[in-house]
């Protein structure tokens, strides 16, 4: 009985580990798929999102202006076969110029899988930078990407350190500079 109880752990830990594997390559997926079609644009975004009816999840800020200051977020739920996600999208003007960003996040993918699923899958070296918060709890990888012959940055914040599940991927891009 002791064989069999052993040899049925090894397979479901197989299991949970090809699990595991491929709910990091569905969220790069996902994420290539929302975000990296296209430079960040928060109205295509936001068309898009109400397109396919994606429930907003939280709306935040001051939509843009044509002049002045603003900050603008919006989430929506995008739910699929594989999982749940975070879609959301972001338009910033301040002092240092304008941002758009376009980020994916998923609260149960293994932190160290996206990040290798993400190198494979954009031909990524290591990253340029990369840090593990103060406390320990989060770890911040960044990388330069050409997105549309334009650099932007890509940003993988996840909760490996703690060996806790959780992913947020986002692309940022200055569509304009000054203040």
């Amino acid at each position: 009985m002791n064989r069999v109880a052993i040899v049925l752990a090894v397979a479901l830990l197989g299991i949970a580990a090809a699990r595991a594997d491929e709910r990091g390559a569905a969220v790069v997926d996902a994420f290539k798929t929302s975000c990296l079609s296209e430079l960040p644009n928060f109205a295509r975004i936001d068309a898009r999102a109400e397109a396919e009816h994606l429930p907003v999840n939280q709306e935040a800020g001051t939509p843009r202006q044509a002049e002045g200051f603003f900050n603008h977020l919006k989430s929506w739920l995008l739910i699929r076969s594989e999982g749940t996600y975070e879609l959301s999208a972001v338009e910033a003007r301040g002092p240092a110029g304008e941002v758009a960003t376009c980020a994916l996040a998923a609260s149960d993918a293994p932190g160290d899988e996206v990040k290798q699923d993400l190198m494979k899958a954009l031909d990524l070296g290591p990253p340029g930078r990369e840090a593990v918060s103060p406390d320990g709890l989060r770890r911040s990888s960044a990388w330069y990407l050409q997105l549309q012959g334009t650099q932007t940055i890509l940003l993988l914040i996840d909760a490996s350190p703690t060996g806790n599940p959780g992913a947020y991927l986002n692309v940022t891009h200055r569509p304009a500079a000054g203040s």
